[in-house]
C-alpha cells in the first residue's frame, strides 16, 4: 500500500469509529409509547363546554387542535381519547347515543363526528389515536332514559349496586348479550374508524359489590351450572369479554393496538401462571373489581397494558420503581408490552420542578426496567401536562427538556403476521419536498430522518434499536410527501422508511443515493465518492497536521482515487 494511502486510511478508519462511539453514546429513546388520557366523561380534559351550536363546535375542535399542537411539540406521539364514557359516544354509533358530555343532552345530534374529527387531526400530526372505551359503566346515578338506553334495561341487562356513595350501574358482565353488545360497539369504532388503537380502562364490576345472595346477580351465577366460586364466575366473565373484544379486533384490523389499563398492583393470581406477585402494594382488584390483568396476559388476549402506577416514586408501601419494574418483567414473560400509565393529578397542588422530576424519574425508570425495548408513558390526565380546561401547565415542556428531547417511534408489535415491505421507491427531493410512492397496508405511515451531511449511513445507525437512529428523527407521516422544515433544507441528507400499522419498521430509502449511485458496471463515479470523502473530511480539527490533507479541508482527487479503488479492489 502506497504510505499516504496507508495514512488517509488509516485517519479514515479511526475517525469513523470515533463517530460511531459517540453516535451511540448518545443515542436517543427511538422506541416509546407516549400519551395522554383525554378524559371526556364529566368533561374532565375536553370538551370544555358541551352544545350544538356552531360556536360551541367551532371551541370544542379548536380547544382539541390546540392540545394536539401542544403535545405534538414535545414530542408527545399518541393520544388516549374517550369516546365511550357510559353507554354512550363521540362518534356516529348506530347502538348508543350521542354523548352529554358532548351536547349537554344525552342523544342530541352534535352535527359533526369527533372521533373522526379526532382521527384526522392526530394522523396529520403524525401521531396515533387510541379510541379509549369505557366497557361497562352505565351511570353512576343519573337516569339515562333515550331509547337505547330504555333497550338496554328492558332487555334486563343492566346490574346496580347502592352503597352509602350512590347508585353505580354497569351492562351486567355475567350475560352473553352483554358480551355481544360490547364486542359489536367496538367492531364498529374499529371498522368505521381509522383508529391506531383501542383501550379499556380499569371499570369492571362496582368496587365492593359484594358475594353473597344480597348480590343483584347472585342468582344469575348460582343458576349457571358452571363449577367455580362466585368471585372466580365474576372474573371469568371478564376474562370472556376481553377475549372475545381482542378475537374481533383481529378479524377486522389486527393492526389495532388493543390494551387494558388495570389498577396499578395485580399478582394475586400469579401462583396460577408460574410468576411472582408484585413486591409492593396490594392487589386490591382481584376481589373487589374481579379482574385479573395476569389472566389476559396469559390468554394472549392484549396486546398490552398500561397499569395505573398512580404513586410517585418515593410512596412509602407503592413506590413507582419497584412496580413499573415487576410490570415490565410480567410484560416480557408473556411476549406483550407495558406502557405505564403515570398520575401527574398531584400537580394541582405542587406544581413545580420537584413534582416534574418526579414524573421524569419514573419515566427513567420504566426505561431502565423495560426488557423488550418497547416502554411508555401515558399521563392521567391531558389537562395537568400544558394548563387545558382549567389545569396546570409546565411539565409538558419540562418532559421536553429532560426525556423528550427527540422524537420516538411507538413500540412494534412483533408477534403479530405482518407483511414486510421494501424501502419506499421513488424518492425525490425537489425545492425541500420529499415524495414517494405510497405503500398499501392498514394504518401504513413513514419514518423521515435528517442526517448531517458529517455523518455516515453507516453512522447513523441504531446498534440499540434498528434502521437510523433517533436523534435524526424529524417526523411521522401517514401520507407519501413530506415537507422539510427551512432549518433542515440543506446541510442534511434525507431518509424515508415505511412504519406499518403494527409499527414495525422497514428499510430506508435515502438521498444519499441520489448523489450518482453504482454505475451500470458496479463502480462508484470517482467525482460521487471524492464528494462524500470531503464531506468527512470537513470535521478535521484544524489542529490537525497530516501532509495528505490539503489547507481547505479536501483532499486530492488522485488520492482519493487511489484509496477507492484499493477500497473496493478495483484495478
Amino acid at each position: 500500500m502506497y504510505p499516504r494511502m496507508r495514512k488517509i486510511l488509516t485517519f479514515l478508519l479511526a475517525l469513523m469509529f470515533s463517530l460511531e462511539l459517540s453516535a451511540s453514546a448518545a443515542e436517543a429513546q427511538k422506541r416509546e409509547l407516549r400519551s395522554a388520557w383525554i378524559a371526556t366523561v364529566w368533561r374532565l380534559d375536553w370538551p370544555s363546554t358541551a352544545g350544538t351550536s356552531a360556536s360551541v363546535v367551532a371551541t370544542q375542535k379548536r380547544n382539541l387542535t390546540d392540545m394536539l399542537d401542544k403535545l405534538k411539540a414535545q414530542n408527545f406521539n399518541a393520544v388516549y381519547l374517550q369516546v365511550r364514557t357510559m353507554c354512550d359516544a363521540f362518534y356516529a354509533s348506530s347502538y348508543e347515543p350521542w354523548s352529554s358530555y358532548l351536547t349537554g343532552n344525552r342523544g342530541s345530534n352534535p352535527g359533526w363526528d369527533p372521533l373522526a374529527f379526532a382521527v384526522e387531526e392526530c394522523h396529520k400530526r403524525g401521531m396515533q389515536l387510541h379510541a379509549w372505551v369505557n366497557p361497562y359503566r352505565f351511570s353512576t346515578g343519573t337516569n339515562w332514559n333515550t331509547p337505547q338506553d330504555n333497550a338496554l334495561r328492558n332487555a334486563g341487562m343492566l346490574l346496580a349496586y347502592t352503597n352509602s356513595n350512590g347508585t353505580t350501574t354497569i351492562l351486567n358482565p355475567g350475560l352473553v348479550s352483554v358480551r355481544q353488545h360490547i364486542v359489536k360497539v367496538c367492531r364498529e369504532i374499529v371498522h368505521n374508524y381509522d383508529i391506531d388503537g383501542l383501550v379499556f380502562d380499569d371499570y369492571f364490576y362496582p368496587d365492593g359489590i359484594p358475594t353473597t345472595t344480597a348480590a343483584a346477580d347472585y342468582n344469575l351465577w348460582n343458576d349457571s351450572g358452571v363449577d367455580m366460586t362466585f368471585a372466580d364466575w365474576r372474573r371469568n366473565n371478564v376474562n370472556l369479554m376481553v377475549s372475545e373484544v381482542y378475537a374481533m379486533v383481529q378479524e377486522e384490523k389486527p393492526e389495532v393496538r388493543f390494551g387494558i389499563s388495570p389498577a396499578g398492583v395485580a399478582g394475586k393470581s400469579a401462583s396460577h401462571y408460574g410468576v411472582s406477585p408484585c413486591p409492593r402494594g396490594s392487589d386490591w382488584q382481584y376481589d373487589g373489581i374481579f379482574c385479573d390483568p395476569l389472566a389476559w396476559y396469559n390468554a394472549g388476549t392484549v396486546d398490552y397494558m398500561s397499569p395505573q402506577i398512580y404513586w410517585k416514586t418515593n410512596h412509602s408501601t407503592n413506590p413507582f420503581g419497584p412496580i413499573t419494574q415487576w410490570w415490565s418483567t410480567i410484560a416480557n414473560h408473556f411476549g406483550r408490552h407495558h406502557y405505564a400509565s403515570h398520575s401527574i393529578s398531584f400537580l394541582t397542588s405542587s406544581n413545580n420542578t420537584s413534582g416534574w422530576a418526579d414524573v421524569v424519574q419514573q419515566i427513567k425508570y420504566s426505561r431502565q426496567y423495560n426488557m423488550d425495548k418497547a416502554p411508555g408513558v401515558v399521563l392521567y390526565s391531558a389537562k395537568n401536562i400544558n394548563g387545558d380546561n382549567g389545569g396546570v401547565s409546565g411539565l409538558g415542556d419540562y418532559l421536553l427538556a429532560n426525556v423528550f428531547q427527540h422524537k420516538a417511534l411507538v413500540p412494534a408489535l412483533t408477534w403479530k403476521n405482518a407483511q414486510a415491505h421494501g424501502a419506499p421507491q421513488n424518492l425525490t427531493l425537489d425545492e425541500g419536498v420529499l415524495e414517494w410512492t405510497a405503500e398499501e397496508g392498514t394504518l401504513v405511515k413513514y419514518a423521515v430522518y435528517a442526517v448531517p451531511e458529517t455523518v455516515t449511513l453507516q453512522e447513523a445507525q441504531s446498534a440499540t434499536f434498528g434502521g437510523i437512529l433517533s436523534n435524526y428523527l424529524l417526523d411521522v407521516t401517514y401520507s407519501p410527501s413530506f415537507t422539510l422544515p427551512s432549518a433542515y433544507q440543506s446541510g442534511y441528507w434525507y431518509a424515508v422508511s415505511v412504519v406499518d400499522g403494527y409499527n414495525i419498521e422497514y428499510e430506508a430509502a435515502n438521498t444519499l443515493r441520489m448523489l450518482g449511485d453504482l454505475n451500470a458496471d458496479g463502480k462508484i463515479d470517482v467525482l460521487d465518492v471524492t464528494a462524500m470523502i470531503n464531506m468527512i473530511l470537513k470535521i478535521i480539527p484544524e489542529d490537525l497536521t497530516m501532509a495528505d490533507v490539503n489547507a481547505d479541508g479536501s483532499v486530492n482527487v488522485l488520492d482519493v482515487t487511489i484509496l477507492i479503488n484499493m477500497i473496493l479492489g478495483i484495478n
